[in-house]
């Protein structure tokens, strides 16, 4: 790790993240179009949310052994271009089906990219950096799903297929620009197969990393079930235009990128991570009553988004500062996040999906059963984190 921060290439990295995370919210923002245009069902239409979690769902652990090999400038670039192609794909995509397999392209690259990005970031920022760096970091998520759900709207008065494009090419002129950064990757690549199959191990075997990875995870199910279809619920309930319900869920998703940046300053003030996680996820579970109830108005519904959203983005915060502390070098650290990405994108996958399913079966008002269940195994995994951390102290 270098001796002083290079800020310009963080925000280079970082902003690689944002446009990434364009992809998500831009398939949030055009459900209730697609649902019209495409004429799917809601869960059919959370399935082109969710699929761009697919890969990493089912390989996101492999992607990152095979990362830990390979140069983290190289995968980035290669992350990047496959997005794109996979954007300006969708936009020729003339039924549900064939939308949900460029889909999957899309996520393909983002999962490259996310393997990629924490490693370049480690490479350019100095140890006292790191921490707040990542957290910035881990705002990425709700800064891009911002910028879709506001510009998101005015992009579709020419189609949901303009969006596509804008975003294809966004992606690709971005590859363009991370190709020409120069970064020392000398200690992060190249690694023996026997130390691959010991970083393995030393993630696989500590409790640690695969706590996180779970609470990553329950995160990421709760986060797209809420965001990736609080336009719907907007529109489909309440009656909002796609603008206004753009705007309405933008605000939302905002509050999470402040509680994604505001972990690290927790952290440094001595708050545990399970106690942050703690609380977060049991607010999860008293807000969606709230959120999803029949008789509350517009205002509270943006409120209690806000704030459920904003509490649970300090989960990734956490985390992503937490977790070179369990990955002494940039293989190890590979490898765990290709665990925490595999359980992220299970997240991904399964959060639309599985509120679309319960929207169906029950209605909007059957939503809270789903967050009953995010909560309950929120507060497991961080009680279970709990001991896991008090066990180590002890035996340090």
């Amino acid at each position: 790790m270098p001796s002083k921060t290079r800020w310009g290439a963080v925000f280079v990295l970082v902003l690689a993240g944002v446009i990434t995370a364009f992809q998500i919210g831009k398939a949030a923002i055009a459900v209730p179009v697609l649902q019209r245009e495409l004429t799917l069902t809601l869960v059919a239409a959370s399935w082109i949310v969710g699929a761009y979690g697919l890969i990493g769902a089912v390989a996101g652990l492999p992607a990152g052994i095979l990362s830990s090999l390979l140069s983290a400038h190289v995968t980035l670039i290669a992350g990047l271009t496959v997005a794109g192609i996979g954007s300006l794909a969708g936009a020729f995509a003339d039924s549900g089906a064939i939308l949900i397999a460029t889909r999957v392209l899309e996520g393909c690259g983002s999962l490259a990219a996310s393997l990629a990005v924490p490693r370049l970031l480690r490479a350019v920022t100095a140890p006292k950096d790191l921490e707040p760096v990542l957290a910035v970091f881990a705002a990425h998520l709700p800064f891009g799903s911002v910028v879709m759900m506001l510009a998101g709207p005015y992009a579709m008065t020419f189609g949901w297929q303009a969006l596509w494009l804008i975003n294809g090419a966004i992606v690709l002129g971005y590859a363009l620009v991370v190709a020409r950064m120069q970064f020392d990757e000398t200690a992060t690549t190249q690694a023996a197969a026997p130390s691959v199959l010991s970083n393995l191990g030393a993630v696989l075997g500590a409790p640690g990393p695969v706590l996180l990875a779970l609470a990553f995870g329950t995160y990421t199910f709760q986060y797209l079930a809420l965001a990736g279809l609080l336009p719907a619920l907007l529109v489909d309930r309440m009656g909002l235009s796609i603008a206004a319900a753009g705007t309405v869920s933008a605000i939302a998703v905002a509050a999470n990128a402040v509680g994604n940046m505001s972990a690290g300053a927790l952290l440094r003030f001595g708050v545990p991570v399970w106690s942050i996680m703690a609380g977060a996820f049991t607010f999860v579970g008293l807000a969606a009553v709230g959120i999803f109830s029949s008789a509350a108005p517009v205002m509270l519904v943006a409120i209690l988004a806000a704030a459920s959203l904003g509490l649970t983005g300090l989960v990734p915060g956490s985390i992503y500062a937490a977790a070179p502390r369990l990955a002494p070098t940039s293989a190890v650290l590979a490898i765990a996040l290709g665990l925490i990405n595999q359980v992220t994108n299970l997240g991904n996958l399964a959060g639309p999906t599985s509120m679309a399913f319960t929207v169906q079966a029950l209605g909007w008002s059957g939503a809270p059963l789903l967050f009953a269940g995010v909560a309950i195994a929120g507060v497991t995994i961080a009680l279970l984190l709990r001991a896991v951390l008090r066990r180590a102290s002890h035996s340090g």
